[in-house]
């Protein structure tokens, strides 16, 4: 049991048919599968049911989306990582797929197709709304246990996450406790803590900074990349009009007036860019704001990345979520890749996720950071204070109906 959730520890899964759903979504071209990493997170859950019967529902993007596809090549890819068959059905609750459920044996998975092909999975609906979903009908009765491994989803009210706790024994996996153990050690242990948001996306960076700084969790926060860019135009520097335009194209769902006395109340706490990165004859440059006249900020300059070189590693815990600047450019890639080498010699060190996990994995640092979410909105709305519906359903459940039973 781990925050209330019980977990591949509270229950017997040997020789049951249990169904998994996992969090396999990934880029694709072409049906090929370009980056396995989600993949790859669940093999602990799924080696600890080696001796189970598993069928496993999952998606693949979503409807009207270029990579939106079948679940083949995700069992092709899983078959390899795991070193055993993991058969695909390009059905998901047809009686086709009921018979092959009651004929797995022990040690063998079965490959649902992808569970947003059918329209019910993303209808607006309660839990128990869920649980009477044709989907759920036909399937829950042909299994013992219920296990969701698929945190990086947790945050959606979708019928293959929420609607089968109100009718079958359920729990978390690995992968959900790896996360929900790392997170909750951010939001709630003990020692100095320091947040390090940048990216693009104003107000998820806003609703953790609020969240962490209101409550007292971290002692401080520093913004960078657009978020950072946002913050300097607050406080009164002139970022330049390309700058605010693209501020304005990232700030949507933002009370300006809300966030403008957020920061006037606890500035003393939040640090901000010194200098930035510029672009100049097709080169980097690095410039303080006075000069930034009218050219689009591509980074952090190095001021700022010798000032987080030397504030982040005094701290116990260090959370970085959010690129500094276009790293995809090799130019403008420094701020990002220095301020990673910062946060891995933090004490504890968290990785939250979506694009920072990507320059991370490209100068080979994720080895050096204490634990890396796979997870991009619903590591943000947990870092954030938000429940995750999916697992507050299995604890709900399990607490009201299930436990008795183990």
């Amino acid at each position: 049991m781990i925050d209330g959730l019980p977990t591949l520890d509270d229950v017997v899964c040997s020789g049951k048919l249990v169904l998994l759903r996992l969090d396999i979504n990934s880029p694709m071209i072409n049906s090929t599968i370009l980056d396995t990493l989600r993949i790859e997170s669940h093999i602990p859950t799924l080696n600890e049911l080696e001796d189970s019967k598993v069928a496993i529902l999952a998606h693949q993007s979503r409807p009207g989306k270029k990579d939106f596809t079948t679940l083949r090549a995700h069992a092709e890819e899983l078959s390899k990582l795991i070193g055993r068959n993991v058969e695909y059905i390009d059905e998901c609750f047809s009686s086709r797929v009921i018979d092959r459920i009651k004929k797995l044996e022990v040690g063998e998975i079965l490959m649902l197709e992808n569970v947003r092909f059918y329209a019910e999975e993303r209808l607006k609906r309660s839990a128990e709304e869920h649980a009477t979903s044709f989907l759920v009908q036909r399937l829950y009765p042909n299994f013992d246990i219920y296990v969701n491994d698929a945190f990086s989803a947790c945050h959606r009210s979708h019928a293959s996450l929420v609607g089968f706790p109100p009718v079958i024994p359920s729990i978390v996996g690995r992968l959900v406790e790896k996360e929900v153990s790392a997170l909750n050690k951010v939001l709630k242990g003990s020692g100095k803590k320091i947040f390090i948001l940048g990216g693009a996306k104003i107000e998820d960076s806003f609703r953790v900074m609020k969240n962490v700084l209101e409550k007292n969790i971290a002692e401080k926060v520093i913004l960078t990349g657009v978020v950072g860019n946002y913050f300097l135009m607050l406080s009164g520097i002139d970022i330049g009009e390309i700058n605010r335009k693209v501020i304005e194209d990232n700030k949507e769902g933002l009370n300006e007036e809300e966030v403008k006395a957020f920061y006037n109340k606890f500035k003393d706490r939040i640090v901000l860019p010194i200098d930035v990165a510029v672009e100049e004859g097709g080169k980097r440059k690095d410039v303080d704001f006075n000069v930034i006249k009218n050219r689009k900020i591509m980074d952090i300059g190095l001021k700022t990345i010798s000032m987080i070189k030397e504030i982040v590693p005094q701290y116990d815990i260090a959370v970085i979520n959010g690129p500094a600047g276009v790293f995809e450019d090799e130019k403008f890639a420094l701020g990002t890749f220095e301020t990673l080498k910062a946060v891995s010699k933090a004490g504890y060190s968290v990785l939250g996720g979506g694009h920072i996990t990507t320059a991370a994995r490209i100068i080979g640092i994720t080895r050096k950071i204490n634990h890396v979410s796979i997870a991009g909105g619903a590591c943000i709305r947990y870092l954030s204070g938000e429940k995750l519906i999916a697992l507050e359903v299995i604890k709900k459940y399990w607490k009201e109906k299930w436990h008795s039973m183990f």
